[in-house]
């Protein structure tokens, strides 16, 4: 085999990869736990063997594909200005927040509901990471807005509390799907909520 053969052998099966994993994530939105692995190979254009060839189980690769959106999530959210009060910034971060939300789907509403041991150790490991990955994100964001306004010491836990609620798919499906409301009307719903909040937990401390 020659040199070159070797790059592009690893550039296809990375490209493969990739689309397995898309093909998951839109799967699992759709269809949550009851996603097959033929499901998934229909969606990406290969077949049985070539998903087996990448992940060895079905747990492992729901798990990847899983763990990648939640890598996904992470990166798009903007970060936070190095001055300023960030209310721009609080709606912007809402708005990204609430669209991602609306596109997780079925299989992060179960994932919220199940508890680690209802899942298998991979599907589990994933679960546990998503929600760790939330509660940081929660409390970095509480912290910021805190003591951009002035704020002594770590925030309230019930401020941490709200702003993880009103990041979370909760909110989106709630007012998305009993409301009507878009991404962009939940967002600045959830951003005037979070500013009384935190009127309301700087007043205390004075």
């Amino acid at each position: 085999m020659s040199r070159e053969a070797v790059p592009l052998a690893d550039e296809q099966r990375d490209v493969a990869r990739a689309r397995i994993l898309r093909s998951a994530r839109i799967v699992l939105a759709q269809k949550g736990f009851a996603a097959t692995v033929d499901d998934v190979a229909e969606g990406a254009g290969v077949n049985r063997r070539t998903v087996f060839r990448h992940f060895a189980t079905r747990d492992g690769l729901f798990a990847a594909a899983i763990k990648e959106g939640v890598h996904r999530y992470a990166v798009q959210v903007p970060p936070a200005p190095e001055s300023g009060d960030l209310r721009e910034w609080l709606v912007e971060l809402l708005v990204v927040s609430h669209h991602l939300n609306a596109s997780n789907g079925r299989v992060y509403w179960e994932l919220a509901a199940l508890e680690p041991a209802d899942l298998p150790d991979e599907l589990a490991k994933a679960a546990a990471e998503r929600r760790e990955s939330r509660k940081r994100g929660a409390v970095r964001v509480t912290t910021r807005l805190w003591h951009a306004r002035g704020g002594r010491g770590a925030p309230p836990v019930w401020l941490v509390d709200a702003v993880a609620v009103h990041l979370s798919g909760f909110t989106t499906q709630a007012l998305a799907g009993d409301f009507g409301r878009s991404p962009d009307e939940v967002a600045q719903v959830s951003a005037q909520v979070l500013e009384a909040a935190l009127t309301a937990a700087l007043a205390r401390q004075e």
